[in-house]
């Protein structure tokens, strides 16, 4: 049982290094325009905007890092958590403030600011808290393959559920 857990936490721990990993390359590729979505969020004065996506870049490359070491894994999944749930309420506070046509600055296709994505944020949150608590055990070469190739699928899945998301406020409009 634990070696099925060990598998899990593998499997989940890749994957959220692979969509953290997307998260700082679109925030490093696009520096400006994700200034100009966290702008968008009118939670914070725009002269902010820069050294907050900076600050949020390194936080999202810690947790990679700590994700990637065995001992330092659990601290990694907490700190994912955090920045899932920290971009979850920031979301919502945009939300609540009346602002819902913003993007959400996430990575990849534009994505409206939604139930979707406050939803999204919160099971990634739940796999980032579960690779905290799940145990760390040393792996064969095999069960690594085995929980990379899962990553992989769940990436590939994560992108196709994201791409159909990204046609959810032209469905809503009815244009589609």
């Amino acid at each position: 049982m634990i070696e099925l857990a060990s598998l899990a936490s593998v499997t989940i721990t890749s994957f959220l290094v692979i969509v953290l990993a997307r998260a700082v390359w679109h925030k490093a590729e696009r520096f400006l325009e994700t200034v100009g979505f966290a702008q968008g969020y009118g939670l914070v004065p725009d002269a902010l905007a820069a050294p907050i996506v900076r600050a949020l870049m390194l936080a999202e490359v810690v947790a990679i890092l700590a994700l990637m070491v065995p001992a330092w894994r659990a601290a990694g999944g907490v700190l994912a958590a955090g920045l899932f749930v920290g971009y979850g309420a920031i979301m919502a506070a945009a939300l609540a403030q009346g602002r819902e046509r913003i993007d959400c600055g996430c990575g990849g296709l534009p994505q409206i600011v939604s139930g979707f994505t406050l939803g999204r944020n919160a099971v990634l949150a739940g796999l980032a808290l579960a690779v905290a608590a799940l145990p760390t055990v040393a792996l064969s070469r095999a069960e690594v393959a085995v929980a990379i190739a899962g990553a992989l699928v769940l990436a590939a899945i994560f992108a196709i559920v994201e791409r159909l998301a990204s046609h959810l406020p032209h469905i809503r409009q009815g244009e589609i």
